[in-house]
């Protein structure tokens, strides 16, 4: 599906001297995105080419909605995206792909967005809040006996991704839980931890670096390890995971951040792992390794991959490739960050 738009640059020019057009078509971060841009007026034109370019490729124009409640983005390298508000985003089940261009006296925009195919009830065991239980324990046993678990991710945006994966990790059962996150942010955690402990991560700027010794001392003493929760667009991500894919020898889990990275580099499954892989993403993260590996199901992609996938949606689909489990527990108020 495509939505496109051209708009004239003089148009542009004599609406945006109402202060009215500018605060109700263009957020704060468009408008101070355009100021420092070498010509604002064409950056402007091209902004509202791209929010006309959104509303046709909605199929409803703006009935509902309005220029403001979307905003256009751009990555470090200049690319737009588009940041949707509440009230839109049920108009796409998909990632909606921008492109921006003008000229002297036009600006253009194209929008293109795919949606995500629901993947249907398939068969296997159906698991529901009644068949979901905390492992026992026995009554001659320690800590020790119960496992592990390394949690690495955060950065400066988000610190708290990481903190909830490690209090998940506890309450599942696993006998001992190390967080690991960034050194500069350490002070972030020390009033929230009690039976989690920490270890950091040297970084830069909140974004963890690429440490041999620290990552060294992490394969050798767990059972498992989480990664990605947090960590955004580190550039030493792919590093890190490289490195424990060849040095871990436990069960290595990877979500958000995780799984974006080895979506850019794919060349990271073809590594010659040590470790068991699970793989855990939500509808967009799974379109983009569907796009990066060429395969369209999550059983398809857990045999081709050797690992164990859990595509999260409404529902969560469990898989090896071989076997798989749709996990219907859980309620709409787990449908939030984190």
């Amino acid at each position: 599906m495509i939505g496109a738009d051209i708009v004239e640059i003089k148009r542009i020019e004599r609406a945006i001297k109402s202060v009215n057009f500018l605060q109700r078509v263009f957020t704060e971060n468009e408008r101070n995105y355009a100021q420092s841009r070498p010509i604002p007026l064409q950056t402007y034109a091209g902004l509202y080419a791209a929010k006309e370019a959104v509303s046709k490729l909605s199929g409803k124009g703006f009935r509902g909605f309005s220029l403001g409640d979307l905003e256009i983005s751009h990555t470090d390298l200049g690319a737009p995206f588009l940041i949707m508000s509440d009230k839109i985003k049920d108009l796409f089940n998909g990632e909606v792909s921008l492109s921006i261009s003008h000229e002297k006296e036009y600006a253009f925009a194209v929008a293109s967005y795919e949606p995500v195919k629901i993947i249907p009830m398939i068969p296997g065991k159906e698991i529901d809040d009644g068949d979901l239980t905390l492992m026992k324990r026995e009554r001659f046993t320690h800590k020790g006996d119960y496992g592990r678990v390394y949690v690495i991710g955060g950065s400066s945006h988000m610190v708290g991704a990481p903190l909830i994966c490690a209090e998940a990790a506890l309450r599942s059962g696993a006998g001992l839980t190390t967080l690991c996150v960034p050194y500069s942010l350490i002070g972030a955690y020390r009033s929230r931890v009690k039976e989690i402990m920490l270890n950091d991560i040297s970084d830069l700027d909140g974004e963890m670096n690429f440490d041999i010794s620290a990552l060294s001392e992490i394969c050798a003493k767990a059972d498992s390890i989480a990664i990605g929760m947090g960590m955004g667009k580190n550039s030493a991500l792919k590093d890190i995971l490289r490195f424990i894919l060849c040095n871990f020898g436990g069960v290595l889990i990877c979500d958000a951040d995780a799984i974006n990275a080895m979506a850019l580099s794919p060349e990271l499954f073809d590594i010659q792992r040590k470790c068991s892989l699970i793989l855990t993403p939500h509808v967009g993260e799974f379109k983009r390794l569907s796009k990066a590996l060429d395969i369209d199901a999550p059983s398809d992609m857990a045999l081709k991959l050797n690992a164990v996938i859990a595509y999260k949606s409404a529902y969560t689909l469990v898989t090896n490739g071989v076997t798989d489990y749709k996990i219907t527990s859980g309620c709409a108020a787990m449908a939030k960050g984190g």
